[in-house]
């Protein structure tokens, strides 16, 4: 089933929902900003309607929804805000979150600001916290320039790695990305197949008018800003079950994040030793059984 949802606003934000009505519902949370819902349900929505409801959206402004205008709000609480309108048009009491990388940024603070929705929580690789993330990704990207004789470049990384505030480092780390080109993909990539997602993406006739949509979205949520404040002290107020899904190579959630993560009550994390950013693509068989058992626990 998919179809479109008004927003308060009157816009609309897409949606699909695979899985029997009888299964525990999660709905899932895309990172980026602006990566949007369509690779989650290619890669995994088939193996995971065997035994969960998953309703996966394109958030505010992305790919499918309607577009943001310039004068648009798209910050932090308006994404929050429309999880709530799509959850009571699902007339659904309670539901889980899945998400990825960013998407678990913004998972977390939708269950610490509403803990009683939130049945569990399964993190893919997720950040807590953009500057840890733009350390540890950093650092990798200084290991690459080295690795491709880039020595000045190398440096430059571990010197901007250094940056304390979280909104400076993050435009710095998409700067030296941007200079990579398509070698960036290797940073997320751990598997022979490094540019498995551009494939993805021309397979599924996703069109460059609707990839337009994501980098708006994402400009307006850095240029509000809520997104910059690290969460990683207020993992300790999140009571529900939560799996971390964690790729060995993953950059993303820095060990500073995972250990964090780990103190908390009802937490489980499993590592993925063949995976770097998409443990749902690079290990799938082992991904949907992770995420069986979890939930099958809960019951």
């Amino acid at each position: 089933m998919k179809g479109y949802i008004h927003l308060p606003n009157q816009k609309k934000v897409y949606y699909e929902v695979v899985g029997e009505e009888h299964f525990p519902t999660y709905v899932y949370i895309h990172g980026g900003p602006g990566t949007g819902s369509y690779d989650f349900l290619h890669l995994q929505g088939k193996a995971l309607s065997e035994f969960l409801r998953i309703i996966a959206v394109d958030q505010r402004g992305v790919l499918r929804s309607d577009p943001l205008e310039e004068d648009e709000a798209c910050g932090l609480q308006d994404i929050i805000a429309d999880f709530e309108t799509i959850r009571e048009y699902f007339q659904l009491q309670s539901w889980g979150v899945i998400s990825h990388s960013f998407g678990g940024y913004i998972g977390t603070k939708y269950c610490l600001q509403l803990p009683h929705v939130v049945t569990s929580l399964i993190y893919e690789c997720p950040t807590f916290d953009l500057h840890s993330s733009s350390v540890s990704i950093l650092k990798g990207a200084a290991d690459m320039y080295k690795r491709l004789g880039q020595i000045d470049d190398a440096a430059a990384c571990m010197k901007a790695a250094a940056i304390r505030d979280a909104q400076t480092i993050w435009e710095e780390l998409s700067c030296y990305l941007h200079r990579l080109g398509d070698k960036r993909d290797e940073l997320y990539v751990h598997g022979e197949d490094k540019h498995f997602f551009d494939k993805m993406v021309a397979e599924l006739g996703i069109s460059a008018h609707h990839w337009s949509r994501s980098g708006t979205h994402q400009k307006k949520l850095y240029e509000e800003g809520s997104v910059f404040a690290s969460l990683i002290d207020d993992l300790t107020h999140i009571t529900c079950p939560a799996l971390l899904l964690q790729g060995r190579y993953d950059l993303v959630t820095s060990p500073e994040q995972a250990e964090a993560f780990s103190k908390g009550a009802c937490r489980r994390t499993e590592l993925f030793h063949n995976s770097g950013h998409f443990p749902r693509f690079e290990e799938p068989e082992r991904y949907v059984e992770v995420i069986r058992d979890f939930v099958s626990g809960l019951r």
